[in-house]
């Protein structure tokens, strides 16, 4: 499995969306300073390969800790390992460290082995896992990530991953994979020190965040574009709202690579529909309990066999993916708005 630098495109992802494949660096910095945290994300990822690794007939039963997280935990993860392959395949991505930066690691692992001491006691204390040649350079890690497996090879493992957290089996009982069991799991935990490094290592360089150039030639489209975000002037919808709604409906159109979005103007029936309902209902209302429905609604295919629709199930889970996001957007868009009288506005 070699690198091969080949052409990307946003068909090589099931997950990543347009904006992270042009930018993953940017994705990088958001994703670790506004969604979790690495330690989150690394007990995140092992809480799911924990859960396919056991049985119910073990002495503890089955692992199912925030087993109706799974299913995110597993998109999440996906995601993260599309980006780093975006990253691995850009030959313009320098990662490494000089070696008087403050997380230079000096000994020679193969030498003289990680002093775990010694680094849980500097600024490299969150990077237990990685290698001191791959904390000096990330591009190493990611070189062996995607030697040991290749994207399509990480998404179908973890997609079994997913399966066997739900039934009553372990991933491990086939003699195939029971002796990778415990690389796999370094792995997940390098995985999540490795997107927090590469976002301490940019972080540090202010402006400089490389990008795949898809800039386009036609600035009278852009300036088009402005003028109609001005013409939206709604105190209830902000521009990120707008601009989400630009996107979304291209997001939907998995088959349908080069489709460009053009802007949608809400009619006005429908977006005082909107603002009413959410004035009535929480975000986090409906989506706690929408997420009951559905988790139990996949947690019984799981536990009955892969059905005979599986293309038709992949589809629908992504269109739920996206309206769990509407609705975490909604959350966001109107926090400013009066909450005593939102049904469920204590959920949290």
């Amino acid at each position: 499995m070699e690198n091969t630098n080949q052409h990307l495109s946003l068909g090589h992802f099931r997950y990543a969306k347009e904006e992270a494949f042009k930018n993953p660096l940017a994705f990088i910095r958001d994703f670790c300073s506004q969604i979790t945290t690495i330690e989150l994300f690394r007990q995140d990822n092992l809480n799911l390969f924990y859960a396919a690794c056991t049985r119910m007939s073990d002495h503890n039963g089955k692992f199912h800790k925030h087993a109706s997280e799974y299913v995110y935990d597993h998109r999440q993860l996906i995601e993260v390992i599309e980006i780093l392959w975006t990253l691995y395949h850009q030959e313009s991505t320098h990662l490494s460290l000089s070696k008087n930066h403050p997380l230079y690691q000096t000994s020679q692992w193969k030498d003289n082995g990680i002093d775990l001491e010694a680094r849980l006691n500097s600024p490299a204390k969150y990077y237990r896992k990685l290698e001191n040649q791959e904390i000096n350079d990330i591009m190493l890690f990611l070189k062996d990530l995607f030697l040991y497996r290749n994207l399509d090879e990480w998404r179908e493992l973890l997609d079994d991953i997913l399966s066997y957290a739900y039934i009553d089996e372990s991933i491990g009982s086939g003699a195939d994979i029971s002796s990778e069991l415990i690389p796999i799991a370094e792995y997940l935990e390098k995985i999540a020190e490795a997107v927090f490094l590469i976002r301490d290592l940019t972080a540090e360089e202010k402006g400089r965040i490389d990008t795949i150039d898809t800039s386009s030639n036609d600035e009278n489209e852009d300036e088009h574009y402005k003028t109609l975000l001005a013409e939206l002037n709604d105190p209830h919808f902000t521009e990120s709202l707008i601009a989400y709604l630009n996107t979304f409906w291209a997001h939907l159109e998995n088959e349908n690579i080069g489709h460009i979005s053009t802007l949608i103007s809400l009619p006005s029936a429908l977006e005082q529909d909107l603002i009413d309902y959410f004035e009535s209902f929480h975000p986090k209302f409906i989506s706690r309990n929408f997420r009951r429905i559905y988790m139990g609604y996949l947690e019984h295919l799981f536990e009955t066999g892969t059905p005979s629709y599986y293309e038709e199930l992949r589809s629908f889970t992504a269109h739920m993916d996206t309206f769990f996001e509407l609705l975490d957007l909604a959350d966001a868009e109107t926090a400013h708005w009066p909450q005593n009288n939102r049904i469920g506005w204590q959920e949290d």
